[in-house]
């Protein structure tokens, strides 16, 4: 049985361990696809429990790089905003702990923040008075529309993305826009299929997950915002990390001394060798205030 690309639909897929890479679009893909089944919060009360102590957790140890990175995010997407009119409407999509909401406010603070998250548990209790939490079952039939809508550290957590941007769209105001901020690939993965197929297997365990579900090229994520009806109205590819080296090297299985010195060198001179990440800003029109 042949299998499609989730983006372009092409069957020219080559599969490595647990990736498939689209020949056409390029898009590197977690194999066998997922369904947010997998993700939706339990809730029986260890669950809830569990799931709070690791939100908790990882925010902890990732907050300081992300209240940074949250930054230019939100001056990314709202690059003056005393021109903001009072009161919109902002939607953290897939909000996690709720951090963002702090940013949100400390910027606009008669901005209203709505969040959703695909675990319900996860919004951490002290951000709880910033914004309106919609359960995840809720969302698709929820009336609410937003003037933003914020995807940080999300779109390549989507097991359908042209399903659910076409859902985000249909909850935007007609000049509204839409935040996005991914993984990208870039020449280490080219360089280390080259080199070596361990290497390159490493490199696919610590960047491809059952969480992190795909990793985009600038026409596969393109591509993927006309199937949904986008237009890119600003676009920026850099370098930005969620977390510390040791996450990245642990993910990899790098735990010998060279492995860990040269992980580490390039970690700390990657905003000179390495864009990793997509930013951009999209609208169903192309042109909104955001573009002003």
């Amino acid at each position: 049985m042949s299998v499609n690309c989730k983006i372009c639909n092409s069957t020219r897929l080559v599969f490595v361990a647990h990736t498939a890479k689209c020949k056409d679009c390029g898009v590197l893909m977690y194999y066998p696809f997922q369904d947010d089944t997998l993700f939706v919060s339990k809730e029986d009360p260890a669950s809830i429990a569990e799931s709070k102590r690791l939100f908790r957790d990882w925010y902890r140890r990732s907050a300081f790089l992300n209240h940074s990175n949250f930054t230019k995010m939100f001056l990314f997407a709202i690059q003056d905003p005393s021109r903001v009119q009072e009161g919109i409407k902002i939607l953290d999509y897939g909000a996690g702990g709720g951090q963002f909401a702090l940013i949100c406010k400390s910027f606009l603070p008669s901005c209203e923040v709505y969040t959703v998250d695909v675990n319900d548990y996860g919004l951490i209790d002290e951000y709880r008075p910033l914004v309106h939490q919609i359960k995840w079952k809720d969302f698709p039939t929820d009336t609410t529309r937003f003037d933003y809508i914020f995807l940080n550290d999300v779109y390549e957590h989507l097991s359908d993305p042209i399903k659910t941007m076409t859902l985000l769209g249909s909850k935007l105001n007609d000049d509204g826009a839409l935040f996005i901020d991914t993984p990208k690939q870039f020449w280490i993965y080219t360089f280390f299929k080259s080199l070596s197929s361990k290497l390159y297997l490493r490199l696919l365990k610590g960047t491809v997950s059952v969480a992190h579900l795909q990793i985009w090229t600038p026409r596969s994520f393109r591509l993927s915002m006309q199937q949904s009806g986008f237009q890119v109205v600003r676009y920026r590819e850099l370098s930005e990390f969620t977390m510390n080296h040791s996450h990245y090297l642990r993910n990899m299985g790098i735990t010998g001394f060279l492995g860990r010195v040269l992980g580490t060198l390039f970690y700390r001179s990657a905003k000179y060798l390495a864009k990793n990440k997509i930013m951009a800003l999209v609208s169903k029109s192309g042109f909104s205030h955001t573009s002003l």
